[in-house]
């Protein structure tokens, strides 16, 4: 006999159903929408691969013969082994879209999500900032096909903060805690612990301070100390030049040269975006010009992704598709009524004894 317990899901599992459920589907359509209308194509990616990462929070397990596979952790990595399988066939320039949900173990706790459903976009095989700054317009439309504009887009650059953290500072976490909290004085004493001399000491404790408008780009060019970050500051002022042409800038974007939770394969610009009604950022993306590097190729690429559910806790409390009150229709009625309700474009509810 059930009991109370078999009435449960694991932690993190996802259940969503009624107004909610719906909800999420209106966002889903409208994001894929926006992503049809640049020209993008859906595309199917496999729920689980081969182990082939130490990644500790991917789901792992062991199939009956003795496989060691996977849950999908994250798309776009398993999207780029997808679409160098189709590269090899022909290399070309690929718009790819997808959506369905990534699994990453959350510890317990209010609001963790082991299960996170997104909607996204690969755009392989094209170099320059045009891309970039087009990749981010679209995350634009995208929230404004769904009202969201009082979301904000925080732009940065991986190849700058890996040249202010160095060799020694990348893999350092509790450096990069104390750079994502924003607190200058325990990033300085962290940098000073750590050997880093006091130049590079100072730049650190900046990061936290590098963050507003497109002044920012010049505060930092000061601090820059070698190529690679002199670099990373000219493509993103490339980017803020085209958005600004675009009327982008208007949109609610900013520039946060300390942003570094970000995953550890993308190499040139990066995105969050933000929304006032979420404690958590809504998605984002960036230019991943090295991923493509295991599979032996020389492949470009940007992307972004959407977090569905925080996207939808953001959405302002309206219907979602206007759509009148349902014809309720009884046995009594009879199937006919149910079916000249529905030629007419009714939603039919039928109920009753």
């Amino acid at each position: 006999m059930a009991n109370a317990k078999d009435l449960t899901f694991p932690p993190g599992a996802e259940l969503v159903f009624g107004p909610q459920a719906q909800r999420r589907g209106y966002v889903n359509e409208a994001i894929a929408r926006v992503f049809a209308g640049w020209g993008f194509s859906e595309i199917i990616l496999p729920t689980f691969d081969a182990r082939n990462s130490d990644d500790p929070d991917a789901y792992t397990m062991i199939d009956r013969e003795g496989r060691n596979l996977a849950l999908r952790a994250d798309f776009t990595e398993i999207a780029a082994k997808a679409l160098a399988i189709e590269l090899r066939r022909d290399a070309r320039t690929i718009r790819a879209c997808y959506e369905g949900r990534v699994y990453r173990f959350q510890p317990s706790g209010h609001g963790a999500r082991v299960e996170q459903s997104q909607r996204g976009l690969e755009w392989v095989n094209v170099r320059g900032a045009i891309y970039d700054a087009a990749t981010i317009l679209i995350a634009r439309e995208c929230l404004d096909a769904l009202g969201l504009d009082k979301a904000v887009t925080v732009i940065c650059h991986a190849a700058f903060v890996n040249a202010a953290l160095g060799e020694k500072g990348r893999a350092d976490r509790a450096l990069h805690e104390a750079i994502d909290h924003k607190n200058p004085a325990r990033i300085l004493e962290l940098a000073r612990r750590r050997g880093f001399d006091a130049k590079s000491a100072e730049l650190l404790a900046q990061l936290p301070r590098l963050c507003g408008g497109p002044e920012v780009l010049q505060q930092a060019g000061a601090l820059a100390q070698n190529t690679e970050a002199r670099t990373a500051l000219d493509e993103l002022a490339d980017i803020v030049k085209l958005l600004e042409a675009a009327g982008g800038l208007k949109r609610g974007v900013l520039i946060d040269l300390g942003e570094v939770r970000q995953f550890n394969y993308y190499s040139g610009m990066m995105f969050r975006i933000y929304n006032p009604e979420v404690g958590d950022d809504l998605g984002g993306g960036g230019r991943y010009d090295r991923l493509f590097d295991r599979y032996g190729m020389d492949v470009p690429a940007v992307g972004l992704g959407l977090d569905i559910a925080r996207v939808t806790e953001a959405l302002p409390r309206k219907d979602m598709n206007g759509e009148q009150k349902p014809v309720v229709v009884t046995p009594r009625d009879g199937l006919a009524a149910a079916l000249k309700a529905r030629a007419l474009g009714k939603t039919v509810v039928l109920e009753g004894q």
